[in-house]
C-alpha cells in the first residue's frame, strides 16, 4: 500500500540503461582475465512477523536471497521479498465532531468514525470492507539484483530492481564504487541511485482504480528520486575502525499520501486552496493530504566498531545519524549493538536504539483555519516524537555451512519522548513487536 512509503530509493529507457550498465561490467571482468566459473553459492531465507499495538498494522514478510561468487573477483546477488500487509491505520485526526458516528469510504477500505465530543482530539479508525473481515489488505513483491567486480584496489557495483504493490510501483538502479588506499587501511566509497515511482489511490480492486478529487484531478502521480553517497572508512588499529557517510537525495513529483486527509475546524470559503475528495460524506472540513512537490534530504552517519579479543572476539557497534530535510524535519538516531560469540558456535546480538524527530513545518494534528499555501498533512510520520527500541538476535552454526537464527525487536513511540520540538500529539503514540527467523546455507 502506498501509505507504507515515506522515503523511496527506487520505465523503459531507464531499464534499458541499467541493462547496458550491467552488461558492461562482466565485459570488463573478462578483459581483465577473471575466471568466471562459479566458486560458491550462498542462500538466505527469512520470515518476519510485524505487529503494531491495538491492531493498527500487521505485516508478514518472506525474504529470500542468493549470492553467487564467480571466480575471485566477481559476485552476484539476487534478493526477493514478499510482504502481506493487513490491519488498520489512521487516515486522519478528527476534532469537534458531534452527533452520530459518520461512515465514510477511504480508498480501498471502509473506515468508520466514532462519536467525538466537542474539542476532543482522536483518530478516525479503519474498519473492514463491507461483508469482509479485516481492514487494509495489500501485498508487495520486490526483486533486485546486484553485481560487483573487484579490480585490484577498486570494487565497482551495479544494482537494480522493482517493487510492486496494488497501488505502488517502484523501479530503481544504483551504481557504487569503493577504493582501498593507504595499504588498505582506508576505504573511500561513492554511490549514485535513481528511483522512478508511481502511486495512486486504489478504489477497492487489485489494480489501477483511481480515486478522484472533487475537481476531477486523479489522486496520485509519479515521483523521481536522485540520491548520492560519499563515505570513508578508516581502520584505526587491528581491533577498531571508524566510518563516516554523507547521503543526499532529491525527490520531486507526487510526494503526498493518497489515503490521508487533514481536519480543518473552520469551514472552507469557496476559493480556499484545498483538495477535497469524493470519498467523504462530510467534505467541508476535510482537506486531502497535500505536501510540497519537492524534497531534499541529507543524512550524516558516524559509526565506530571495536573488537574485544579478551571477550571471545566480541564487538561493540556505535552508530549516530543526523538527518535534515527541506520540510524542516530534523532527527537524531543513536544505535548501540553488541555482538557476542558464545560456545558451541552461537552468536548473541543485543541492540538498543533511540530516535528523536522534529515535525515538518506544515504538519498539524488538526488545523484551525485553511492554510494560505494549500499544504496539509496530519500524517503521524511527519510529527514531532521520540522513540526507543531494542531487541536481541540469536544464531547458531551447524556443520560449517548452515546457520539458523531468530530474534525479537520491541519499539515504543511516544510524543513526549522526543527533544526536537515541533507539533505532535498523544494520538500518534503506538508500539510494535517484530519477530523473525532466518536460515543461511553455504555450498
Amino acid at each position: 500500500m502506498a501509505a507504507t512509503k515515506d522515503l523511496s530509493t527506487d520505465a523503459g529507457s531507464r531499464l534499458a540503461a541499467f541493462t547496458v550498465a550491467a552488461l558492461a561490467l562482466p565485459g570488463m571482468a573478462v578483459a581483465e582475465g577473471i575466471d568466471l566459473r562459479p566458486e560458491g553459492l550462498e542462500i538466505d531465507g527469512s520470515y518476519s512477523n510485524y505487529q503494531e499495538s491495538n491492531g493498527r498494522m500487521s505485516v508478514q514478510a518472506f525474504q529470500n536471497d542468493a549470492a553467487l561468487q564467480l571466480g575471485d573477483n566477481v559476485n552476484f546477488r539476487v534478493n526477493s521479498t514478499l510482504d502481506f500487509i493487513g490491519g488498520g491505520s489512521n487516515p486522519m485526526n478528527l476534532n469537534q465532531i458531534g452527533g452520530a458516528s459518520p461512515t465514510f469510504y477511504w480508498g480501498k477500505n471502509n473506515y468508520y468514525g466514532k462519536k467525538y465530543g466537542e474539542l476532543e482530539l482522536s483518530q478516525a479508525t479503519q474498519g473492514p470492507q463491507k461483508g469482509q473481515q479485516g481492514g487494509i489488505h495489500d501485498q508487495r513483491l520486490a526483486i533486485d539484483g546486484n553485481l560487483s567486480v573487484a579490480l585490484d584496489d577498486v570494487t565497482l557495483g551495479v544494482a537494480g530492481g522493482n517493487s510492486t504493490e496494488w497501488d505502488y510501483i517502484s523501479n530503481f538502479f544504483n551504481l557504487d564504487a569503493r577504493w582501498d588506499i593507504n595499504q588498505k587501511m582506508t576505504t573511500l566509497a561513492a554511490g549514485f541511485g535513481y528511483a522512478s515511482d508511481t502511486v495512486w489511490a486504489d478504489g477497492g480492486n487489485q489494480g489501477r482504480v483511481h480515486q478522484m478529487y472533487t475537481d476531477g484531478t486523479v489522486i496520485g502521480g509519479d515521483k523521481n528520486t536522485y540520491q548520492g553517497l560519499i563515505g570513508v572508512t578508516q581502520i584505526l588499529d587491528k581491533n577498531s575502525l571508524v566510518q563516516l557517510n554523507l547521503t543526499v537525495s532529491n525527490s520531486s513529483g507526487f510526494l503526498s499520501d493518497p489515503y490521508k486527509s487533514a481536519w480543518v475546524n473552520n469551514p472552507f470559503p469557496a476559493d480556499t486552496h484545498c483538495l477535497q475528495s469524493e470519498r467523504f460524506s462530510f467534505q467541508s472540513n476535510l482537506c486531502a493530504d497535500h505536501r510540497p512537490g519537492a524534497r531534499t534530504q541529507s543524512a550524516v552517519l558516524l559509526r565506530y566498531v571495536r573488537n574485544i579479543p579478551e571477550l571471545n572476539a566480541a564487538a561493540l557497534h556505535l552508530d549516530y545519524r543526523f538527518y535534515s530535510d527541506t520540510w524542516n524535519i530534523d532527527s537524531h538516531t543513536f544505535d548501540v549493538s553488541w555482538v557476542q560469540p558464545l560456545p558451541y558456535e552461537i552468536m548473541l546480538t543485543p541492540r538498543v536504539r533511540y530516535y528523536s524527530q522534529r515535525s515538518a513545518d506544515f504538519y498539524q494534528t488538526v488545523y484551525n483555519d485553511p492554510t494560505s499555501n494549500g499544504l496539509y498533512s496530519s500524517d503521524y510520520r511527519l510529527a514531532s516524537f521520540g522513540a526507543i527500541g531494542g531487541g536481541i538476535q540469536l544464531s547458531k552454526e551447524f556443520f560449517d555451512m548452515l546457520q539458523v537464527g531468530g530474534g525479537v525487536e520491541l519499539y515504543q513511540r511516544t510524543q513526549g519522548m522526543g527533544f526536537m520540538g515541533g507539533t505532535g500529539s498523544h494520538v500518534d503514540n503506538y508500539s510494535f513487536a517484530l519477530y523473525s527467523v532466518n536460515l543461511n546455507l553455504k555450498f
